[in-house]
């Protein structure tokens, strides 16, 4: 063989051993990058009070998934504050994952099969779905046993509104384009329930003293958001989850941010 050919395939070989060599170890490079860089950096839209949220007066991201987000530099970094919150938006955020701007997405988003063609998402952190917003002291606890005359307040865009009305075909159903106005007829009187996706309905709870979430009805499991094809940090977020579900530090968190809101009779 030449002294040229030689060089070459010497090369070819090499290049094809470094390629192996990244391959095998892009997975584990990720939480050595984390670690050397000293801070997680987790993406959120901080748009939702209980969850995750830009407080105004402090500056401070709180809310259950902020929680998670520093449980999880803690056991990463050693220190609940070594987490960096990125805002992020509802169009962009995935792509920020695939980029690498940020480490993880730890907010509301959905686990879909569509989604998981682009990336990886981690085991449930959270479970949403559709449930009922009433007046604390109201009968209603769930779609199951709506009393007589029920009168429901519900939004277009969310089409969950079908379980209840083949449950109770009976009830008086007020349609409404905004959540705002839905929100609003619960209050003035003109109905005894909200029906919405459960965020949202946190977030009026939480600004509006004297209602509570009851009767989650579907079910539509968050997750943690990561790079597609990264194994180990999958599995890292996951052990971790497993941890703190099994410690019961879940339980205490998800008790903090929703016990004043219904807590499990959400669930």
């Amino acid at each position: 063989m030449r002294p040229i050919h030689r060089l070459f395939t010497f090369i070819a070989v090499a290049a094809l051993a470094v390629a192996t060599a990244s391959a095998a170890g892009s997975e584990p490079d990720t939480l050595a990058r984390i670690r050397q860089r000293g801070r997680l950096i987790v993406g959120s839209e901080l748009v939702f009070p209980t969850l995750n949220f830009k407080n105004p007066a402090t500056g401070r991201c709180e809310g259950f998934m902020a929680d998670i987000s520093r449980a999880l530099a803690r056991q990463m970094l050693g220190d609940e504050n070594k987490v960096e919150f990125h805002q992020t938006e509802d169009q962009t955020r995935i792509d920020e994952v695939t980029n690498g701007v940020v480490d993880l997405l730890i907010d509301t988003v959905p686990i879909s099969e569509e989604r998981a063609k682009i990336v990886d998402f981690s085991d449930p952190t959270f479970q949403s779905g559709s449930a009922l917003l009433v007046k604390k002291g109201s009968p209603i606890t769930d779609i199951d046993h709506l009393p007589a005359q029920t009168r429901i307040a519900w939004v277009t865009a969310n089409p969950d509104v079908k379980f209840i009305k083949a449950k109770a075909p009976g009830a008086t159903y007020l349609e409404f384009t905004k959540s705002a106005d839905a929100l609003a007829a619960l209050k003035d009187g003109r109905a005894d329930a909200f029906t919405q996706v459960v965020t949202h309905l946190y977030r009026a709870a939480s600004e509006n003293p004297g209602y509570v979430l009851v009767g989650r009805f579907t079910s539509k499991p968050y997750g943690i958001v990561l790079k597609k094809g990264d194994a180990a940090l999958r599995a890292y977020v996951n052990d971790f989850l497993a941890t703190l579900r099994a410690s019961g530090d879940y339980d205490r968190l998800f008790q903090k941010w929703f016990a004043a809101y219904g807590g499990n009779n959400v669930k």
